[in-house]
């Protein structure tokens, strides 16, 4: 059977609670059991008390996060890092602060997905009322004037009919069924791709996977790694296919000897005041703080441009609803209009 994973908000707290028990100078295990007896879920008591069992076994907490298979497993492979370098303390700490940011950009990319869709929800409900419910009535008043509906009039009246019979209605159900599958399996993996499609998306995309790029780096070069093998590290994190080719091209030049800020900046994944950030970051041995600095920065634009989207989205939706209710109404009022003139 498999396990839930965590959430990037249950992984951002899990981690922040182990970060404060050993800045406390608490033993990892007797930790453990605080948290299990602070817990209120039972599933939770059970997964914290199995966490201590399997540390008390192996003697290190990245076997017992690894055995416990819902943890992320780039959290695993920090937080061994963390234990082999001795700096689990702030490993853990900067864990948190990595995983809070990555709910974030989860919580802002399900916000600029969900809210269009409901929008969109909502027109398709009130034309297939309008098509359904009112579009009949019309059709019994020109009955009783002694004509019927022509043109396009007769054409949506059709649809009503085919909608209220249930057979489009069950296809329509059904392409919304399968949307929505798709969305749930693979929207997530997709979702960068669709973004460069949309005109005036694209830097979104790229704001995004920049944003947890960023994270990732300042995590890894914190850990005590190298450049080159966080760069390795935090490419496993990327989802962009985009982003991860230009990656690729950074790796290729650090292959070749090139400065890994110098291979960022060429690549445009760093560009302008970014660039300038993390090359005197490098130079002054602070690049874990130059990158936090620019996750930080990208959050935001991150939430700007959402905001951004979706204030551009809400009108234009709504225009659109406007057309399409008075397109309905207009193709059966000017003909009852020319009857009633003509009696």
């Amino acid at each position: 059977m498999t396990k839930r994973k965590l959430s990037a908000t249950e992984v951002a707290g899990f981690c922040e609670q182990l970060a404060m028990i050993l800045k406390a100078g608490i033993y990892l295990g007797e930790g453990l059991d605080m948290m299990a007896q602070d817990n209120a879920r039972t599933e939770d008591q059970q997964t914290l008390t199995q966490l201590k069992e399997e540390l008390e076994r192996s003697g290190a907490l990245a076997p017992a996060l690894e055995a416990a298979e819902i943890f992320p497993a780039y959290m695993v492979q920090m937080v061994r890092l963390g234990e082999e370098t001795g700096r689990l303390e702030e490993v853990m700490d900067t864990l948190a602060g990595h995983y809070t940011r990555e709910q974030e950009i989860q919580d802002g990319i399900r916000t600029a997905v969900a809210y269009p869709a409901l929008m969109l929800g909502m027109v398709v409900v009130i034309v297939g009322v309008l098509l359904t419910q009112v579009m009949p009535i019309f059709q019994q008043v020109f009955a009783q004037l002694g004509t019927e509906l022509t043109g396009f009039s007769r054409v949506l009246m059709q649809l009503g009919q085919s909608l209220r019979s249930g057979v489009v209605l069950a296809a329509v159900l059904a392409v919304l069924v399968l949307a929505g599958a798709w969305l749930v399996v693979r929207g997530r993996k997709n979702l960068p791709s669709l973004l460069r499609r949309i005109p005036g998306l694209g830097r979104l995309s790229d704001d995004i996977a920049l944003c947890r790029f960023a994270g990732g780096m300042a995590l890894a070069l914190r850990s005590g790694l190298n450049p080159e093998y966080a760069l390795d590290l935090v490419c496993r994190l990327n989802e962009d296919p985009d982003f991860g080719r230009r990656l690729d091209r950074v790796r290729q030049e650090m292959e070749q000897g090139r400065d890994m800020t110098e291979a960022l900046t060429r690549e445009g994944i760093l560009t302008g005041v970014y660039g300038r950030m993390a090359s005197i970051g490098r130079k002054t041995g602070t690049l874990d703080e130059t990158m936090i600095r620019i996750a930080e920065s990208t959050q935001d634009q991150v939430d700007k441009s959402i905001a951004r989207v979706l204030g551009r989205i809400e009108p234009a939706l709504v225009v659109v609803l406007s057309l399409l209710v008075g397109g309905v109404l207009m193709s059966v009022m000017f003909p009852l209009l020319g009857i009633l003139s003509g009696m």
